[in-house]
């Protein structure tokens, strides 16, 4: 089943803590998945910046979510110019993660250099997947853990939306 494919991006901005990079949240009724990720940073090079991060993405289901706060909430642009808007939302870089009382799954967990830069690309089989059946459901692009310095990330994450 083929969706309409968007871009959520970010760019340019200081990260100094553990952060969402991405926050997905279905529109109504549908269903999301997540297609790839590319993150890298500009701020920090040479061997003596660089980092190694874990990274996640996670999914919450059910109960309450709290949204995350402190980024941005950019308008996921279609790939195709004929494509309507999407229905679901998306915030970047945000500065606090994202809470819930619910169910928080992880579905993926690594670790990228920032030197090298985070590319993404799943086979198909591997997609991350959420939705909206209940009202309640995310997807989350998390950063796990601090930077040792301030560090200038730009990210785009390409999502499909179904249904």
């Amino acid at each position: 089943m083929q969706g309409r494919i968007y871009s959520v991006q970010f760019d340019n901005v200081a990260i100094t803590t553990a952060a969402d990079f991405f926050e997905l949240d279905p529109g109504a009724d549908k269903q999301i998945r997540i297609l790839s990720i590319d993150i890298g940073q500009t701020n920090r090079t040479g061997d003596a910046n660089e980092d190694m991060l874990r990274w996640a993405i996670a999914r919450f289901t059910g109960a309450t979510i709290t949204s995350g706060s402190g980024g941005t909430t950019p308008t996921p642009a279609p790939l195709n110019p004929g494509d309507v808007a999407a229905t679901f939302t998306a915030e970047a870089a945000n500065t606090t993660a994202a809470t819930t009382s619910g169910t928080n799954t992880v579905i993926h967990v690594s670790t990228f250099n920032t030197r090298v830069g985070l590319l993404w690309v799943p086979p198909p089989e591997c997609l991350a997947l959420a939705a909206d059946t209940t009202g309640n459901g995310k997807l989350l692009v998390r950063l796990l853990e601090a930077p040792s310095a301030s560090t200038t990330f730009s990210g785009t994450c390409y999502v499909e939306e179904l249904g």
